[in-house]
Order: C-alpha cells, then structure tokens, then sequence
C-alpha cells in the first residue's frame, strides 16, 4: 500500500509532445516507488495536465523531481516555466 499520494498540475505547450516526454518517464519513476494513479487534462484549461501519483518512498520521490532527467523531459515536454505545481498528500 502506497505510503502517500503526490498530485502534479503543470502546462504544457503539445499534449501530445508533453505526454511522449512523460511516458519516456515511466521506468524511472517506477524504480523510485511511483504508480501512475491518474493522468488527465484540466476540463477548463486543456493545456494543464493534472497527475495523480501512489508513492512508497519519500526520499526517492523527492530526488525523482530534482533529477536532471525530470528537467530534461519538461524541456522535451514544452512545459511552461513555473506552472508546476507539486502536492504531497498523506491518505
């Protein structure tokens, strides 16, 4: 059982560039204990996507979002400089 939740809200210039980059991610983030819960775009802002996260390991997840390959990949995403947002949520 995941040991808390972490909601991500960011936007994006492509969905389709934004969701190739993210799923390039997957392994990655499975090997820091991360399950992809939800992946879904803001009804009202189509070029938000809304992810929702079941993590087991604090640390790891931390370290995941100051990881050079997270940096790459929003880059390769075109995510827009300071919309993301990042919510650690304990269930």
């Amino acid at each position: 059982m995941a040991e808390f939740h972490l909601l991500v809200r960011q936007r994006f210039a492509d969905h389709d560039t934004w969701r190739t980059a993210f799923d390039s991610l997957d392994e990655r983030r499975a090997a820091a204990g991360m399950r992809t819960v939800l992946v879904s775009t803001n009804v009202d802002s189509p070029d938000e996507a809304v992810v929702l996260f079941a993590c087991a390991d604090v640390e790891a997840t931390r370290a995941h979002f100051q990881s050079d390959a997270l940096r790459g990949a929003h880059e390769r995403a075109g995510v827009i400089e300071g919309s993301t947002q990042v919510t650690f949520l304990r269930s």
